[in-house]
């Protein structure tokens, strides 16, 4: 299949594009997107930038960014003024990236769609009334806007109604009605019936799509993947442009089968990797 225009970006998102992780203590939700925006970037990175990428102010920016290297989650370069993360932060998460490798290779899987399908890719799991894109993967470096934390409405985009299939049905109707009196975001309620048949067809095909619902011009094709993180399903999507859509349709859903067999074996017959030891004695916090 043919990659796409390198130049020719899917519209972004209009949905809590700068507050992915909706109203929080202002410090941690900055603290979490420096360490997000490094994930993204995978460079080492200045005050400056930091500050211009988040829309933060540069003192405040340049207080934080010292503050985590002090804590010794970023290491700070005087002779470049850079920061980069530590191995510290990659520890914090390893026992979960553990568990997640026993059930195959997320990572590697997303890596192949983007390659391969030369679109963005997107996995998501479930934030309350939202699907939450936790990992994002692009064929091209061009993408920006969208990035990890982004929430999308989950009774409307295809990642979100994958996750709902997942769900009893009075759960989905339990969804749908805070959604209802919650969402301001859209001028027409949530059609339930409508919904509960593409739920219905997802259970039934493994696919769901939404088309203009969430980003006037963007189109996804979502499914499952046979895995989990804590017991909560993940859903995976590739974003293509709306009027692509059509003709890109089954050759996504052929490459996403094709993946999934592949990075996704029979779990049963495959042992369980050594989880992460812990230390079982007294844990404290010790402050200098």
């Amino acid at each position: 299949m043919e990659p796409a225009n390198p130049t020719d970006d899917i519209p972004l998102t209009r949905v809590a594009p700068d507050l992915p992780y909706g109203k929080t203590v202002g410090s941690i939700h900055r603290s979490l997107e420096v360490l997000e925006l490094f994930a993204v970037e995978q460079r080492d990175l200045t005050v400056g930038e930091v500050a211009q990428r988040l829309g933060y102010p540069q003192s405040s920016t340049s207080v934080l960014l010292h503050g985590l290297s002090d804590l010794g989650y970023l290491y700070y370069d005087r002779h470049t003024r850079t920061f980069q993360p530590t191995l510290r932060v990659s520890f914090l998460g390893m026992w979960v990236h553990q568990r997640v490798l026993s059930q195959g290779n997320i990572l590697d899987f997303m890596e192949t769609l983007a390659s391969r399908s030369g679109h963005v890719v997107m996995l998501a799991m479930q934030n309350g009334i939202h699907a939450q894109y936790i990992h994002i993967v692009s064929a091209r470096s061009s993408r920006v806007g969208l990035k990890p934390g982004l929430l999308r409405p989950i009774c409307r985009s295809a990642v979100g109604k994958v996750l709902l299939s997942t769900m009893a049905d009075d759960e989905i109707l339990r969804i749908v009605r805070n959604v209802s009196a919650m969402e301001i975001d859209f001028p027409e309620p949530v059609d339930s019936k409508a919904l509960m048949r593409e739920i219905a067809e997802c259970r039934q095909t493994g696919f769901a799509f939404s088309i203009d619902s969430v980003t006037q011009g963007s189109s996804v094709i979502a499914t499952r993947i046979p895995a989990s993180l804590g017991g909560q399903a993940l859903a995976v999507g590739i974003g293509v442009h709306s009027w692509q859509r059509e003709a890109l349709q089954q050759s996504m859903m052929d490459l996403l089968r094709e993946s999934i067999d592949r990075h996704f074996p029979q779990r049963a017959a495959a042992p369980e990797r050594p989880r992460v030891q812990v230390c079982q004695s007294g844990y404290a916090i010790v402050k200098t």
